[in-house]
């Protein structure tokens, strides 16, 4: 049977674990699947799939847009006030999306269309209400409704944009992954739709852990924002100063002049070091020569509390000890494996009093663990999970 099937995603895929990552999956079936697998990315300001680069996909771009580090005050107050007037259409079919239509409208008829953005699913609803037969699955990265709940403006602005989009058009979904139990929890209560955990698993990779030296290096990768409690690294790595700890730190940032003020605020502190940010395949060979990768959340969100993030089992790949604050799911997956150490608290002194209870066999320990979870939770983990939802929702067997 020919299935056609297309990936739609409000950014570029190279640059999405999750979204990339489930291509590649798409690319393991194509190759073992009786079905004929037609594949399509339809992809924001992306030139060609150059990390999956072995799949056959048919690649469509169109334009990027201005993210919330480029606009004007101007533009973000436009956007503000159509929030509030609750006029979301031109926040949905703005200028660079108006290709996506006429993209989709082009192809065969497609059998499934895959969300990667929730930006993008009226697009898929309203294709799905010219074409019934079609299916969606969507991918919930976050519970978008709560996505910055501590920011008034943002809750009075595009928190209820997010909002109009999970209440209006979440109904029309046939299946959605999320990241954690808890956000499939939340999104089954709230919205009334099939959701199952699809955790953000990179590929196995064969290396063997590194054996703890004297200099216990500590990596941290990622983003960083007020929200994330980041600033709080800083206070951290002030207080491993004088032991044998130190702390690296690849950030990124989507808060303009917060990685400017973060790095600037670093450079007197003798035990802490910045990295410059690496291409995403290539996080996990970096993160080698480091021995603790650390998670440092406050579950000052639900989406913080409820985390289960990319940089968790990028760690594992890489088989660092894990060191995280004591975050649900997060406590619950470390204490089932036994590959980390659950701080007592969600402040920095507790970070730090967890640390320095713990000698260096004991991170050899630590490691050894993460060398066998790492052997069970990797990418191919989530092909079972993908095959039989893709057979549910198509009705039809994937092998």
């Amino acid at each position: 049977m020919n299935l056609n099937i297309t990936l739609l995603c409000d950014h570029n895929i190279n640059t999405k674990p999750r979204s990339s990552r489930l291509l590649e999956l798409l690319g393991k079936i194509q190759k073992t699947s009786h079905h004929t697998l037609h594949l399509n990315v339809i992809s924001k300001d992306c030139q060609s799939l150059a990390i999956v680069d072995s799949i056959q996909a048919t690649l469509f771009s169109f334009p990027l847009d201005k993210n919330s580090k480029q606009r004007t005050k101007q533009e973000n107050d436009a956007i503000l006030k159509l929030c509030q007037k609750g006029d979301f259409m031109p926040l949905i079919f703005t200028p660079n999306r108006k290709p996506i239509a006429k993209i989709l409208s082009s192809l065969p008829l497609q059998n499934l269309l895959i969300v990667e953005d929730i930006t993008l699913l009226p697009f898929a609803c309203e294709y799905k209400d010219h074409n019934p037969q079609c299916k969606i699955l969507i991918d919930l990265r976050e519970f978008y409704p709560l996505e910055y709940e501590n920011d008034t403006q943002w809750l009075q602005g595009l928190g209820r944009f997010f909002s109009f989009l999970c209440e209006s058009y979440l109904s029309e979904v046939d299946f959605a992954f999320s990241v954690s139990d808890g956000l499939c929890e939340r999104y089954k209560k709230d919205f009334h739709i099939p959701c199952k955990t699809f955790l953000s698993l990179p590929p196995f990779y064969d290396v063997s852990p590194r054996p703890t030296q004297e200099k216990i290096k500590i990596l941290y990768h990622g983003f960083i924002s007020p929200d994330r409690s980041s600033m709080e690294l800083l206070d951290l790595a002030r207080l491993l100063e004088q032991t044998p700890f130190s702390l690296h730190i690849m950030a990124l940032s989507n808060q303009k002049g917060f990685l400017e003020s973060f790095s600037q605020q670093a450079k007197s502190i003798t035990s802490l070091q910045i990295l410059q940010p690496v291409a995403m395949k290539e996080i996990i060979p970096t993160s080698l020569e480091y021995d603790i990768g650390l998670i440092p959340f406050k579950p000052t969100t639900f989406n913080l509390a409820h985390c289960m993030p990319n940089k968790l089992f990028e760690y594992l790949q890489a088989r660092l000890a894990i060191l995280s604050t004591p975050l649900q799911d997060m406590s619950h997956f470390l204490s089932t494996h036994q590959c980390g150490i659950i701080t007592n608290g969600f402040e920095s002194s507790d970070i730090f009093l967890a640390l320095t209870k713990h000698t260096k066999d004991d991170i050899d320990r630590l490691k050894h663990n993460a060398h066998l979870v790492a052997q069970k939770w990797h990418l191919d983990m989530n092909l079972k999970i993908l095959k039989n939802v893709l057979s549910d929702v198509l009705r039809i067997k994937i092998e």
